[in-house]
């Protein structure tokens, strides 16, 4: 026990004086409230201490377990350690060999590449050579070429203004056919649009008299359809009225509209002209086409004999 408490002497002095509040509680701080009771017997004392034995055990053994678990870990990392640093030991020794086998290639390649650069600057100039060999032979072959084609060109300029001086005199003459047959047939066709006008002008001025005639035909029958329909009013006995009247014919003649534009100024005698109108429906119409549409819409004075 007193190694224990040796060992221990902050928890034992602890666990002592709480245990000495305890007691010091149920001896002295309930009197106020409770009768006064028979003095504690010692035995408590003794039992307090027995269990601060067996706390402070119960203490040593925790830490002695906690102690060992220390140790465990302590072990662990030390082994995590040895471990991680074989590992890397391991892998230092495999770069370094990488390294090597790597300077060793470099090595390799750097003499591969300077025998090959040596082959190629070898084959280069041999190839130079054999290309400046070939160029010259390719000079001379071009400049006999080129002799060659001048003295071809030159002959072919010369039969080229040959010709083009044959084809020169050649299209002036067909030039010159050419205007006379233009200026030919320009004056025949001047002659024929010549003709052609006086022969539409004549037609013309021929349709213009025909169509008067018509024109002057029809009005005229349609004033005596009209005047043979109408119906002299009273107030118009004796009087020489007179009205400008507006009709609308159809294609065939029927009366659509009949409209007094211009007044006699006797209201009966307007109207007796109108019924006239519709009476002598249908009006006659001119057989020629360019005059239906002038009598689709007209205008005619009604001055009755």
């Amino acid at each position: 026990m007193w190694d224990l408490i040796r060992r221990y002497p902050v928890a034992f002095v602890l666990a002592l004086l709480m245990h000495l509040g305890i007691i010091a509680l149920m001896v002295f701080g309930l009197d106020w409230l409770n009768p006064p009771e028979p003095q504690l017997p010692k035995v408590n004392i003794v039992q307090a201490t027995l269990i601060d034995e067996r706390e402070l055990r119960k203490v040593e053994e925790q830490k002695k377990k906690h102690a060992e678990e220390e140790k465990r870990r302590a072990l662990e990392k030390r082994k995590r350690k040895e471990a991680e640093a074989k590992k890397a030991a391991e892998a230092k020794r495999k770069a370094e060999l990488e390294r090597k086998r790597k300077e060793e290639a470099r090595r390799k390649a750097e003499a591969q590449k300077k025998a090959e650069a040596e082959r190629k600057r070898k084959l280069a100039l041999q190839k130079k050579k054999e290309a400046e060999k070939k160029r010259k032979a390719e000079l001379e072959r071009k400049r006999r070429l080129e002799e060659k084609k001048r003295k071809e060109a030159e002959a072919k300029k010369a039969e080229a203004r040959r010709k083009t001086e044959l084809e020169r005199k050649r299209k002036e003459e067909a030039r010159r056919k050419a205007e006379a047959e233009r200026k030919r047939k320009e004056a025949a066709a001047r002659r024929r649009a010549e003709q052609k006008a006086r022969e539409a002008e004549l037609a013309a001025q021929l349709e213009a008299e025909q169509d008067a005639r018509e024109r002057a035909s029809i009005t005229a029958a349609i004033k005596r359809k009209v005047e043979n329909s109408w119906l002299r009013p009273p107030s118009a006995a004796n009087r020489d009225l007179q009205a400008k009247v507006r009709v609308c014919l159809n294609e065939s003649g029927s009366v659509l509209l009949v409209q007094v534009i211009e007044s006699s100024g006797n209201d009966a005698f307007d109207r007796s002209v109108e019924a006239a109108v519709y009476r002598a429906d249908p009006l006659p119409m001119p057989k020629s086409p360019r005059l239906i549409s002038e009598f689709r819409d007209f205008t005619f004075i009604f001055r009755p004999r």
